[in-house]
């Protein structure tokens, strides 16, 4: 599968063109980003396998996304990130590869950003990053940044959103 990135803080990006999907590996012996309350503020920290299962499982829901759990590897490979010990397990995913119709504009902007969140009942969190709150649905949503998003011909979609349930799980 010919690589996409390796240059995200999360994922190690391919393309599978046997069914167009995007092909996503987290860095060895981490599990992706989760929003947590730090310093007064909503920011992105480490997440568990749980936290980035349930992560996909509501961007499937709330996007009508089609995110995959494809498995589990287990690696001695040397991560690009600092600080974490080599070796440990990734989580593979995979999700549709998004086609934008102006392939030179393939983002929306921040305005239309705030368009979609709005429609979808979620306010704005400032000094968050980039982050969005739905009181209703009680749904966090961090990195709503452009790069995060594809203008397709179906509308404005997103697909490496950081989320978060504060309804208790328990």
């Amino acid at each position: 599968m010919p690589l996409v990135s390796d240059e995200t803080g999360e994922h190690e990006v391919r393309f599978r063109d046997s069914d167009h999907r995007v092909v996503k590996r987290t860095w060895t012996g981490t599990f992706g980003m989760v929003p947590c309350w730090q310093d007064g503020c909503w920011k992105p920290a480490s997440a568990t396998p749980l936290d980035y299962l349930r992560r996909f499982a509501m961007h499937n829901h709330l996007f009508d996304d089609d995110v995959i759990l494809e498995g589990v590897i287990v690696s001695d490979k040397v991560t690009q990130l600092p600080g974490i010990v080599p070796g440990g397990a990734s989580i593979v995913i995979s999700q549709r590869w998004l086609i934008a119709d102006d392939a030179e504009r393939p983002h929306p902007t921040e305005q239309e950003i705030t368009t979609l969140m709005n429609e979808l009942g979620f306010e704005h969190i400032p000094g968050s990053f980039f982050g969005w709150f739905n009181e209703m649905k009680a749904l966090l949503v961090l990195d709503a940044k452009p790069d995060n998003f594809v203008k397709t011909a179906d509308g404005i979609l997103p697909f490496d959103l950081l989320m978060l349930s504060l309804r208790d799980e328990g």
